[in-house]
């Protein structure tokens, strides 16, 4: 963006002047006439300085941060201690934004800035994440705030459907009663008019939400969001009693992608439960209960890993699932911040489950019968070479495969169970049999993450703009972005579904020519009649990175060789294969810079998320996390192997071969 002059005469607002009180705090002990988290934000802040907004592009662009800049940025996060100085560049861009929106990233200011740690991350297939929605909501003791962008008829809406029924009898069984708020965007005519509207009980069968008689023992309210006309709810993410948050690319529905849900616990729930009170805005009808309950800031968290090495990672596919299942259970059953690792499935042959003495010892400490006695059953009904996959059950399904010569390996058979459009799709024919046998054995859906103490994160998220315009860029999500393009030193990792954001575009290219070497996973074909040229979005992946291409090599200074960009390509393919198959796409939105910081969470590189959409997003600031949620990405695709384009922004095989008919 071209410098402007501005009047410096008028001042942005000081940071320090924004209340420190937050919309929960105020909505669970302010004043009678305080009846929804929007009468508690308009109490709290001012509203937003419109005309600041380029001297907040400025700001970010173009302004030398100093080091007492940095020290306000430290001292305003509730960190646990001072973070990286390239987290603390790109928190000071996102308290920035704050001085002309303060609630510009849906959540109060004071707590946009904490700390958490993250026991558990899935990168695989929607219905992995949805068995982990089921078993965390059905596990719940008071509340479940849940918010999704698409809630379409599937297995996923089948999944949760399932949890609150099986959550209800629970409940009932206890005799205690149990809050659930529900947030889809499903734009109706009613949000003309009021872009929050509550979805009656009359209309929930349409969407396949179980009826009030069908859950006697929750109370649920469904809020339908929409912000006329592009301002779309784009958030995926969900809070179980203020203990854990779940933040995630998919939304509920079934699709062929690979998706990322990360697990967070610790102080940073606080944040994500504001920024739900913020989303949902209109008053609560019962209220929620967990709104003096706040989660634990310093607390002796739990994991499943005490060393540096990923057990699911290291195992075969088939016992990886199977045992992440059982300590799951275990985790969510005792009520506790750990997934566990010391009670290894029985052996194949051994169908009476017979457990060793220290097996015993674990299960003595809360193992679940339930889940146990599940996956007896599993062996003694299916043939020993299994797969154990997430299904609506409660210790998840197993899928039985044949041995016989090219037959379907049981990573084709669970990658296919994603949606109907990929049920028929083969492993790629160049694969032979034992390649594939060793990717299914690399595949490792659960990431339990090295043992940690609470780490410095912010919420990066952005406001929906229903506005038509390509010009809102002062917003948290994009301040971080920006920032990221401007402030890496040596490396930024892009994975997202598409890419054609100005703002990133023009990121992309400056970094690159500063010797910075980014890499970009993109999908080949994803939503091309939606990107492409006439809607005004920035056009389809393909043209993008050629245009980048282009502008790199016009430079005439190399700098086109550090740009990197490939086609997603399943992991049991040998060559991209074009979203317009439904086969094998990819969902996952992530960032990382210098190996430092990630940013994960709702938001793709393109126009929508950049300029409209509500998104929610965590920024890490962790090179430890960061290099398992690296490695994941690299062993649960096939990617970097076989996805790589050329400098002219096309694909070829290793022969030199162009993709056949585009991977249509």
């Amino acid at each position: 963006m071209s410098t402007k002059i501005f009047n410096y005469d008028e001042d942005l607002p000081s940071i320090d002047k924004l209340s420190r009180q937050t919309v929960t705090s105020v909505l669970s002990c302010g004043p009678p006439v305080v009846k929804s988290p929007q009468d508690a934000a308009d109490i709290l802040f001012n509203k937003p300085l419109r005309h600041l907004r380029p001297r907040i592009n400025h700001e970010i662009l173009e302004h030398e941060i100093t080091e007492n800049e940095l020290d306000i940025a430290a001292n305003f996060g509730r960190f646990p201690y001072r973070p990286s100085e390239l987290f603390l560049k790109l928190f000071h861009n996102v308290l920035c934004t704050l001085r002309r929106d303060p609630l510009a990233g849906r959540v109060s200011p004071s707590l946009i800035g904490s700390s958490g740690v993250i026991p558990l991350t899935i990168i695989s297939t929607i219905p992995d994440i949805m068995q982990h929605y089921y078993h965390c909501i059905i596990h719940a003791k008071k509340e479940v705030l849940l918010a999704t962008n698409f809630w379409e008829k599937s297995e996923s809406v089948n999944i949760i459907g399932k949890a609150l029924r099986d959550l209800s009898k629970r409940a009932g069984d206890e005799n205690r009663q149990i809050i659930v708020k529900l947030m889809i965007d499903h734009p109706t005519k009613e949000n003309i008019t009021h872009f929050h509207n509550k979805l009656p009980p009359s209309k929930w069968s349409d969407y396949d939400i179980p009826l009030p008689n069908e859950i006697p023992n929750i109370s649920l309210e469904v809020n339908n969001y929409h912000r006329v006309i592009m301002g779309t709810f784009h958030a995926k993410f969900m809070i179980v009693d203020r203990r854990i948050a779940l933040l995630n690319s998919n939304n509920i529905q079934d699709r062929p992608n690979l998706e990322m849900m990360s697990h967070f616990e610790g102080d940073i729930v606080n944040s994500f439960y504001d920024t739900y009170l913020i989303s949902w805005w209109i008053p609560f009808e019962p209220n929620i209960v967990c709104l003096k309950d706040e989660a634990h800031v310093i607390h002796r968290f739990k994991f499943g890993i005490n060393n540096s090495k990923i057990l699911s990672i290291k195992q075969p596919l088939r016992h990886a699932i199977a045992r992440a299942r059982l300590r799951l259970q275990c985790h969510l059953e005792t009520e506790e911040s750990d997934v566990y690792l010391h009670a290894p499935l029985a052996s194949e042959e051994d169908e009476n489950f017979i457990l060793t003495s220290d097996e015993r010892k674990a299960n003595g400490n809360g193992f679940s019968t339930v889940a146990i006695q599940a996956l007896v059953n599993h062996r003694r009904a299916h043939s020993p070479s299994v797969l154990v996959k997430a299904t609506n059950n409660l210790a998840g399904a197993v899928i039985g495969y044949d041995l016989t010569p090219r037959s379907q390996s049981p990573l084709t058979h669970h990658l296919n169970k994603s949606s109907k459009s990929a049920h028929e799709t083969r492993s790629d024919e160049n694969l032979s049999n034992d390649e594939l046998e060793k990717l299914a054995s690399d595949f490792s859906p659960f990431i339990f993450h090295e043992e940690h103490k609470p780490i410095p994160i912010a919420l990066v998220n952005r406001l929906p703009r229903g506005t038509p315009g390509h010009t809102d860029t002062a917003n948290p999500q994009d301040a971080a972005w920006m920032g990221a393009f401007r402030y890496a030193k040596k490396s930024i990792f892009i994975q997202s579904p598409t890419l054609n954001a100005s703002p990133a575009i023009e990121g992309i290219i400056s970094a690159c020519r500063r010797g910075v070497i980014v890499t970009l996973w993109l999908d080949l074909g994803f939503n091309d009649l939606v990107e492409g040229f006439g809607t005004f979005q920035g056009g389809t992946n393909e043209s993008v990175v050629k245009k980048l291409y282009k502008k790199l090599k016009d430079g005439n200074d190399g700098s086109e060789n550090y740009l990197e960009v490939f086609w997603y390509t399943g992991k049991d393919q040998a060559r991209p294969l074009n979203f317009s198959q439904k086969k094998r796409n990819c969902h996952i939105k992530f960032m990382s810079i210098d190996d430092q910081v990630a940013i994960m969470g709702n938001g793709n590189m393109d126009t929508q998320s950049w300029f409209h959409s509500q998104e929610i997003n965590a920024m890490v600031d962790s090179p430890v996390i960061v290099k398992e949620w690296m490695d994941a990405l690299y062993k649960n695709q096939s990617t970097h192997k076989y996805g790589r384009v050329d400098l002219d922004g096309n694909w070829r095989d290793d022969k030199g071969n162009l993709n056949p008919n585009n991977g249509r």
